[in-house]
């Protein structure tokens, strides 16, 4: 019966102190305003939608499957090979590196430190560099005609 009592006493302060704390101006957490306009808030909308858009289209091309085939060709048509190409890298201790990398159809064994870079060894390529998939193979030009 005493924990019935207490528990109604305790309701009846909340009930009476109530009104007053949602009458304060406080906000909640304490912060202050987020000072989002109602442009920024319509403009991030809009891109939501278009995207939702955009990915229902791609959805419905593919006859509800996203076409991986024709993804992987966007990423081919992406910059041609690089030069410099970074073949392998050893720790030799806690502050250096030593990496053999290819440019040019030459290698280079270079040690990496904290303050400093030391090519070790230079030399001409064992293996040639891989050819662009793009490139035609020697005589195909020929061959077509």
């Amino acid at each position: 019966m005493a924990r019935l009592t207490a528990a109604w006493a305790g309701l009846a302060v909340f009930l009476v102190h109530a009104p007053v704390a949602l009458a304060q101006p406080g906000r909640l957490g304490g912060g202050g305003s987020l000072n989002l306009s109602l442009t920024r808030i319509v403009m991030a909308l809009l891109l939501c939608l278009m995207l939702a858009a955009l990915a229902a289209l791609a959805l419905k091309r593919g006859g509800g499957r996203i076409a991986l085939p024709r993804l992987r060709g966007l990423v081919a048509a992406l910059p041609a090979q690089r030069r410099v190409e970074v073949l392998e890298t050893r720790r030799v201790s806690q502050y250096a590196d030593v990496c053999l990398l290819r440019c040019d159809g030459r290698e280079y064994l270079v040690l990496c430190a904290q303050q400093q870079q030391l090519l070790l060894r230079e030399s001409e390529c064992a293996v040639p560099a891989p050819a662009p998939a793009s490139a035609e193979p020697a005589g195909a030009e020929g061959e077509a005609g």
